[in-house]
């Protein structure tokens, strides 16, 4: 993580400690869509994600006399936002068929080129859903949060060469699963 934006975490965690509500205002808003990114990318179902969100940001309020600055805020968010995330997993069990479909943003890109992306964009969520959870645990973690192994193995207890066992075997069965689907390595690519 940027070292800049660690400290402004610490700043505003110290000042949201002391009670400053506009610190927790401004956590919640640096912080909230990289948590809803995460929550989406590990329950695979978009239509849960605000309240997921809200569930995480009411967790971290009431932990607020709990929390200790032994490691960095955002360590500590997201274990809280992966509690929240394995628990809706285990409450619904769901298999991802489709998901439904998102409104397309403003953009020159050619409608058939915007197309292919949402279309290969559900392929992936689709096939990210249908991994096992310890193993979509460690790829979005690292893949789409940008974490290092040593970070998730903080976060998550496990060894660092069993994660990277994971993330191998995960990625793997992504592409797989894709290829399956009818997607090549070069469509990816575009």
């Amino acid at each position: 993580m940027d070292d800049a934006l660690g400290n402004q975490d610490a700043g505003l965690s110290q000042a949201w400690q002391r009670g400053d509500p506009a610190a927790f205002a401004a956590l919640v808003r640096r912080w909230q869509e990289p948590m809803a990114r995460f929550l989406a990318a590990m329950v695979g179902r978009p239509d849960l994600v605000p309240d997921l969100c809200q569930e995480v940001f009411l967790r971290v309020f009431m932990a607020r006399s709990r929390y200790r600055e032994t490691g960095a805020f955002s360590s500590w968010l997201y274990r809280i936002a992966w509690n929240v995330a394995r628990d809706a997993h285990r409450r619904h069990r769901w298999q991802l068929k489709r998901l439904p479909n998102q409104p397309l943003k403003a953009t020159t890109e050619a409608p058939e080129a915007r197309c292919e992306k949402r279309e290969l964009a559900e392929a992936v969520a689709v096939a990210l859903a249908n991994l096992p959870w310890s193993i979509r645990e460690v790829v979005v973690l690292r893949h789409y949060e940008g974490m290092s192994f040593m970070d998730i193995s903080r976060l998550l207890g496990i060894a660092p060469s069993t994660l990277r066992s994971r993330f191998e075997v995960g990625m793997d069965r992504l592409r797989t699963c894709l290829k399956q689907q009818g997607w090549s390595p070069e469509e990816d690519q575009r």
